[in-house]
């Protein structure tokens, strides 16, 4: 990274932690369900170029798909390893639900530790430029978002929960591609203990709710945001036992190819836990 780049990173983070202060986290979350937070690098630009290597990627998977198979051992062989147990969820690599009705989507779970794993045991993969290219990609854009988690736990009083020999939280990268007959009728929860949507081919798709003892489908709409070039930070899962409860969320069809880029801050080492929330409710009516 050069002297420029670190400056520019400082100052998005300053101004970051600046908007996250404005008004108390916790009290934002229960407002609205999430922080608006003014974001100016990566560019839309380079979300587009991720979205660009993302379709090679999806179309090389589809027309070899012994890579694809291969890919898909790399991964079965990561969640036996010890480095699985640091994002303490099973979902890596490469779901292509392009044929599966309703669902009509692709997408990608990046982690770095996932990454050095397949170059450490899948040398091969670097012979694929279709391959690395995406994978570089993953790794440039969610290298930042480890500090600005950091900061949200510290507001909120968390400053453990991240703690690791790793000295950042386990960041989860999900590159999603919706197709055009792609249906979702129910909000649902993120497993996480943040979620940040980092950006979108398509806001206004995206509707959202405060968590409620009840819901109806009125109780959803799309974030209002101050800034044209912002991303939102919502509670996942993870956070109940602070009495921080997920911001259901949902993804409605809109007839059209769409993409998002969201990035998901784990829990080292967190056991399962049993936990009923809120019902959600169904869209079809």
């Amino acid at each position: 990274m050069t002297v420029r780049q670190k400056f520019f990173l400082l100052m998005f983070l300053l101004f970051a932690f600046q908007l996250l202060s404005a008004t108390p986290l916790a009290e934002q979350f229960k407002r609205t369900g999430y922080a608006e937070i003014c974001n100016s690098n990566p560019t839309a630009a380079t979300f587009d170029s991720l979205y660009a290597y993302f379709d090679e990627f999806i179309a090389f998977l589809q027309t070899n798909p012994v890579w694809a198979q291969k890919l898909y051992r790399a991964k079965e062989r990561f969640i036996r390893s010890k480095d699985r147990n640091y994002y303490s969820t099973d979902f890596f690599g490469f779901y292509d639900e392009s044929e599966n009705e309703g669902r009509s989507q692709v997408s990608f779970y990046y982690s770095p530790h996932f990454h050095e794993f397949i170059n450490s045991h899948y040398p091969e993969f670097n012979k694929v430029p279709e391959i690395t290219r995406f994978l570089e990609a993953c790794l440039a854009i969610q290298k930042p978002y480890g500090n600005l988690f950091n900061d949200a736990a510290v507001k909120l009083g968390l400053d453990t929960i991240f703690s690791s020999t790793y000295n950042r939280p386990p960041i989860l990268f999900k590159v999603v591609k919706y197709l055009p007959s792609y249906v979702n009728t129910r909000p649902h929860y993120d497993g996480s203990a943040f979620s940040l949507f980092l950006d979108s081919t398509d806001n206004q798709s995206l509707l959202l709710s405060p968590y409620k003892s009840s819901f109806t489908v009125e109780d959803f709409s799309p974030p209002q945001r101050e800034f044209s070039n912002s991303i939102l930070l919502i509670p996942g899962g993870l956070l109940t036992e602070f009495s921080i409860y997920p911001t259901p969320h949902i993804v409605l069809p809109s007839g059209k190819t769409r993409y998002a880029t969201v990035a998901f801050a784990m829990r080292p080492h967190y056991p399962p836990q049993k936990i009923e929330f809120s019902p959600l409710p169904d869209f079809k009516h």
